[in-house]
This record gives C-alpha cells, sequence and structure tokens, in this order.
C-alpha cells in the first residue's frame, strides 16, 4: 500500500496499518499522544477594528510578543546542540523576520487586530511557501509554529507544544514544529509520526539527532485517538494500530537486535556484490564531526558551515571561522572532507545581510549568489578554510551551493584557488 493510499481498515480498528515514508530507523511499542493545540484563531480575535488613536500601541504590543518568542527560542537554541539548536536559531530569526512582520504592522495599520494580522500575514506566506514548494513547501510547519507562539503571547495563553508524556509514548501529529521536536525527551518520546512532512523537514532531521524512530507522511493517522496503543516501525514506514501487544514486543525485540548487529558493523561500504562505496557523514559542526568518527563513516560528504552563520547579528570573524571548521577537520584527519561554503539566504536569513523582496526566494539570491552583493562574506570563509587546512593539515574539498552556470563555477573556483583550495 503507498502512503497515498487508504488504509486496509478502520484507522482506529485493531491491526490496521498505515504507511508513510520512512525516515529514522527504529521500531516501538507505545500509547499515542498529540500536541495540545491554541483555540481557533476566531475565537481569540476580539473582532471589530482597532481604533486609529490606538493603533501604534498594538503594533508595539505585536513586536513585543514576537520579540518575546523570539528569545524564548534563542535561549533554547543556546541550550541545545548540533542540528536542533541550529533549526531552533533558525526559527528564532523567523520570528523576527521582516518581511512577515511588515506584512502583519501593514495590517494593524489599517485597523485589523494583532491577533488576526498575525494570521493573515502569516497565511500570506504560507500560500507563497506552498507555491515554491519544495523545502520551502516544508517551513510552511515553521510559519504556522510562529503564528501559534505569537497569537499565544498576544492572547496571554502559555504556549502550544507537546506535553510531557508520563510513560514512554509514541507521538503523532499532522505536523510538528521544530521547537518542539528539538525539545523532546527520546526517553519518554520513544517514536514519531506525523501526517505532513517529508525526508528533509525539520522534524525529520531532529529525530535523526536523536535517534527517535520517526515515519512522516502517513495517511490515516489523524483518525487515531490519543491513547492507542501503535507498533510504529521507522525501517518499513509502517505504523499499526492496537497490535497484539506479545507480537508487538517481540517485533520491538527482534528490531533492536539487528540494529546491535549493524552498529557492530564496522565498515568499509560495498554493494552486495564487492563494489566499494564510501561512506560519508553529513555534519554542522565538530561535536557531530567527533560523534561521526566513532561510526564507519570514513570522511565527510558535506559539511555545513551555516551553524556558525544563524542566530548572529554580526558575521563571525575569520578566526572564529578558522577554530569551527578546524575541530571538523581535525575530527577527520587525514580522510576526505567536503565544506561546502555559506548557503544562506530563503529560508535561512542572515540578520547581517539585506536579502531583497523575491517572488521565489527559494531560487533567487541565496547560496553563492549572495557573494555578489557581499564579496567579503566568501573571502572571509575561503580564507578561514584555508586556515583551518593549514592548521589542521587536511586537505578539504570545497563545494559552493546553488552555482548554476559555468561561468558561475569557473569564478568560484578561481577564487577557491587563490586561497591553495
Amino acid at each position: 500500500m503507498s502512503a497515498s493510499s487508504a488504509p486496509t481498515s478502520l484507522p482506529n480498528s485493531t491491526g490496521a496499518v498505515l504507511t508513510g515514508v520512512p525516515v529514522v530507523p527504529g521500531v516501538r511499542f507505545a500509547p499515542v499522544i498529540r500536541p495540545g493545540r491554541l483555540p481557533a484563531l476566531d475565537d481569540l480575535d476580539p473582532g471589530g477594528e482597532v481604533a486609529e488613536a490606538d493603533r501604534d500601541a498594538e503594533a508595539a504590543r505585536f513586536i513585543a510578543a514576537a520579540a518575546a518568542v523570539a528569545a524564548r527560542l534563542r535561549d533554547r537554541a543556546a541550550a541545545a546542540t548540533g542540528v536542533a539548536s541550529e533549526v531552533l536559531a533558525a526559527t528564532a530569526m523567523l520570528a523576527q523576520d521582516r518581511a512577515w512582520l511588515g506584512a502583519a504592522e501593514k495590517r494593524i495599520a489599517e485597523g485589523k487586530p494583532a491577533v488576526r494580522a498575525t494570521g493573515a500575514a502569516v497565511d500570506q506566506f504560507v500560500e507563497l511557501f506552498t507555491q515554491v514548494g519544495g523545502l520551502m513547501a516544508e517551513r510552511v510547519t515553521d510559519l504556522r509554529d510562529i503564528r501559534d507562539r505569537v497569537v499565544a503571547e498576544l492572547s496571554g495563553l502559555p504556549e502550544p507544544g507537546v506535553p510531557v508524556p508520563a510513560e514512554p509514548s509514541i507521538l503523532c501529529a499532522e505536523d510538528l514544529a521544530p521547537a518542539d521536536t528539538a525539545g523532546l525527551d527520546p526517553a519518554l518520546v520513544v517514536g514519531l509520526a506525523t501526517t505532513l512532512g517529508g525526508p528533509t523537514s525539520h522534524t525529520a532531521i531532529i529525530a535523526r539527532q536523536l535517534g527517535i524512530p520517526c515515519v512522516v507522511a502517513v495517511n490515516g493517522l489523524d483518525d487515531v485517538p490519543a491513547g492507542t496503543p501503535v507498533l510504529i516501525d521507522g525501517t518499513r514506514g509502517r505504523v499499526t494500530l492496537s497490535p497484539e501487544p506479545a507480537a508487538a514486543q517481540a517485533a520491538v525485540r527482534a528490531a533492536d537486535e539487528l540494529l546491535a548487529a549493524m552498529a557492530g558493523w564496522t565498515g568499509p561500504g560495498a554493494t552486495a556484490d564487492g563494489h566499494p562505496v564510501a561512506i560519508l557523514a553529513n555534519v554542522q559542526d565538530g561535536s557531530a564531526a567527533r560523534a561521526a568518527r566513532e561510526t564507519p563513516a570514513e570522511g565527510v560528504g558535506l559539511f555545513r558551515t551555516e551553524l556558525c552563520f544563524l542566530n548572529r547579528d554580526t558575521e563571525p570573524t575569520v578566526e572564529e571561522q578558522t577554530a569551527i571548521y578546524a575541530e571538523v577537520f581535525e575530527a577527520f584527519e587525514g580522510r576526505k572532507v567536503v565544506i561546502r561554503t555559506l548557503d544562506a539566504g530563503s529560508d535561512k536569513p542572515l540578520k547581517f545581510v539585506g536579502h531583497p523582496d523575491e517572488a521565489n526566494p527559494a531560487l533567487g539570491v541565496r547560496g553563492i549568489r549572495i557573494a555578489d552583493g557581499n564579496p567579503a562574506l566568501l573571502t572571509h570563509q575561503l580564507e578561514a578554510i584555508a586556515g583551518a587546512a593549514a592548521r589542521t593539515g587536511t586537505a578539504p574539498w570545497v563545494m559552493a551551493p546553488m552555482i548554476a552556470t559555468d561561468d558561475e563555477a569557473r569564478r568560484f573556483a578561481e577564487r577557491a584557488r587563490e586561497y591553495g583550495l
């Protein structure tokens, strides 16, 4: 049965199997929990129009609410590590993005209450992101999460989110915001299943880091009530409702034994007929690189450098960048390391770089194209990569995002060679 087809039996019937896209391997058996929800925006909207004399105060109240939400997300980013920290920092920046803030302020200036203006402004960008599709469409959940947090702040309500379960549970939701996923305790939330999302959504990315079995794009999941015992199989992309307990527990044991055997594999990578295939890690900082070094990974296939640029008011210095890059190079000394220059713009804006308003930002001024208007960014980054290479004796491979023409490729290669890369 495909992920888009209907389940073979009633969604809440014993043994019904729902299918989706497997994201994180593993099998777990536990009851379902669901995240809390805000009341409908219409119920929170005070109605009517804001008097002209009160509109400046209403706008100030809105800006303060967005700032408070961003501050809490930044605090959580500082307390988190790895991908979770990176995602929370990016979400905090989204809460302060001038594009949607400006759209809401415009509506407030026209007399709309802050709650209504917040919802309308986010809906405008949700429609745009959905039309763009791809990674941008997967960021719709982030936008809606920011909307709900700001509306809760404006309404004096607790922030929506995931309850702390009293026992190991499987979290099921339409979709999960990165701020919710990043705060999960893998000892209590032992599985994740969502109706929406994809393998590159923030939910999937953080679930991989936490090692929580995860299935996304599960058809029929919305009809499964909290408390339903389910067996989630993140390897095959299945969610079985109310299975026979003994059989479910046996499936968990078998999967754990298989994963333990896989964990003991030391490489090297190869196809079934013996053709060598390099196993390379995807990392974003020294901590992730050191963790990857403890696995059979033979090098780094992608070192994403955005983390040291996000959630900052100013560009990191060459010295700061050099130290960060050197940590990754040292973890894989003598091994292949592919480092990608800054991939910012679109859904990863920088506070210290102006980003133009574009109809299609996902394919617009982002990645290497930002360097056209900010050449010092690339210069400093190449200088830092060269410095880290010299410090560690590593000869990294350097790649740039959003190269689309022969001329762009040639110009980037020439710049990199100027620094001996």
